[in-house]
């Protein structure tokens, strides 16, 4: 008789669910899933929880979960659906709620009692779906170890590695990506706003215009304006791993909005191979130019210092995460027609969060050896200063006409630096004291000890405005005489 008056008001709680959700800040497509403990019949220790899906078929995390339940899933733009399901935590859905909680001993009971590691819920969401959405980098281990399917498909299509990387857990994309785990979303499905169509590309009448870290980079016209192409070579498209980092530089690039940064335009996917596009530069790098040119003079300098600082400034203090570029070079510095340098190349870079500015080691020779922080060559732990030791050797090179130690290889200069506290020569009369000081701050042998950025900016500023009054003075005392 209960069982029957519970379910007799289970149309009033739909509508009720109904009009709650239309207070929620949800896309129109949204499901709210809502579940309730209210089945007569439900066995304590069975758990259940609120979820959202949005719009474009992404699982949002866990947000609370209840003793028992039964649930339904209502959407504002299609038929209500009554979908009741239960699950027991003293069956073995319980490994899917250990795993989504971090609980080690838990899941390995599991285990121990035959349950399959592979096990999915109705969604079709595994253990490793769940640990890899609620950044539980142990329980990831545990189970791929245990033999759990790296590369197991919900009902929307994603994969563990797909949830690890829309939720921001790097170690555990990492982990999956060493075990061959793929994210077979796709780009639109990612990142719709940016994806071009192969169509408005003119890639037949493209010029190579460079060499980027996976591949070539061509001036083409996209809706009948100059831009660069950055493409992705077969060899590497064809490497899930590589593939991986590609994408990663795709969703760090989209984001970012800065005067001093190269902007990102969008992505074009064909059949056969991936490409980027940004705006074109038409002026080139900073190498093209010291190259060109030799030594500038202080002013143009110290102009120019900013610009790269004000650009790394924004990144460093990127929210919520700091990105570290780790490949700051002036091939990676390019100029705008108006004189402007921006920041470009993220290929190699890393969203840092502050947890691992103490903890992230180098696992291979990221960088370039000529611009690279002392303790980035020896692997060890680093953090955004080393971008700071590669902008102060760009600066040196700016008054200089070109780097130090030309005739020596740069993993030869690398290596010196980083073992013998080798750093370039100020001896020389074109360095004003107040840049000397800055480039020695900033190459310190010790990370900590060298400035932020934003206190490079402060310190760049004030050498600029005392350099600007001293050629003023300079300029009066020749019109006088």
């Amino acid at each position: 008789m209960r069982g029957r008056k519970m379910f007799w008001i289970l149309p009033l709680l739909e509508h009720l669910i109904y009009l709650l959700s239309s207070f929620l800040i949800l896309p129109s497509s949204s499901i709210l899933c809502v579940l309730f403990s209210f089945q007569p019949s439900a066995e304590p220790g069975s758990f259940a929880a609120i979820r959202r899906v949005n719009g474009g078929g992404t699982p949002d995390r866990t947000i609370k979960v209840f003793p028992r339940f039964v649930g339904f899933s209502y959407s504002k733009d299609q038929k209500k659906k009554f979908q009741p399901q239960m699950i027991d935590l003293e069956g073995p859905y319980r490994l899917l709620y250990c795993s989504s909680k971090g609980d080690k001993e838990g899941v390995t009971q599991e285990i121990e009692k035959g349950v399959s590691p592979n096990l999915a819920d109705y969604d079709k969401r595994t253990a490793l779906h769940l640990a890899s959405c609620e950044g539980c980098t142990e329980i990831v281990d545990l189970l791929l170890q245990k033999g759990a399917d790296v590369n197991s498909i919900d009902r929307w299509g994603r994969s563990p590695l797909s949830d690890a990387r829309s939720f921001g857990h790097e170690e555990i994309c990492k982990v999956l990506e060493e075990h061959g785990g793929t994210d077979p979303v796709g780009l639109d499905s990612q990142n719709p706003c940016y994806v071009i169509d192969h169509d408005e590309v003119d890639m037949d009448d493209k010029t190579l215009i460079g060499e980027g870290a996976f591949g070539a980079v061509y001036l083409v016209k996209w809706r009948g304006t100059e831009v660069a192409a950055k493409t992705i070579r077969s060899s590497v498209a064809s490497n899930p791993k590589a593939k991986g980092t590609f994408l990663k530089e795709l969703a760090l690039w989209q984001g970012l909005r800065h005067p001093n940064i190269v902007q990102f335009l969008g992505v074009v996917k064909s059949s056969d191979r991936l490409i980027f596009l940004t705006e074109y530069l038409r002026n080139g790098s900073l190498y093209d130019i010291l190259k060109k040119k030799g030594r500038l003079d202080p002013l143009t300098a110290v102009a120019y210092a900013l610009d790269i600082a004000r650009g790394m400034n924004y990144l460093h203090q990127h929210k919520p995460h700091a990105i570290i570029h780790r490949d700051l070079t002036p091939r990676n510095v390019l100029q705008d027609e108006s004189g402007r340098l921006k920041v470009t190349d993220f290929g190699l870079s890393k969203i840092a969060q502050e947890k691992e500015f103490c903890s992230f080691k180098m696992t291979g020779g990221t960088g370039s050896y000529r611009y690279m922080a002392p303790e980035v060559y020896r692997r060890e732990s680093y953090g955004k200063s080393v971008d700071v030791f590669s902008f102060a050797l760009i600066v040196h090179e700016m008054f200089q006409g070109g780097p130090s130690n030309r005739a020596e290889s740069p993993e030869a200069v690398a290596d010196r630096r980083a073992y013998e506290d080798s750093r370039p020569s100020l001896s020389s009369h074109v360095y004003p004291d107040e840049i000397k000081l800055l480039l020695r701050e900033c190459w310190h042998g010790e990370p900590e000890s060298r400035p932020s950025f934003e206190k490079i900016i402060t310190e760049l500023e004030l050498i600029q405005e005392k350099l600007q009054k001293k050629a003023v003075g300079t300029c009066c005392s020749c019109c006088i005489q």
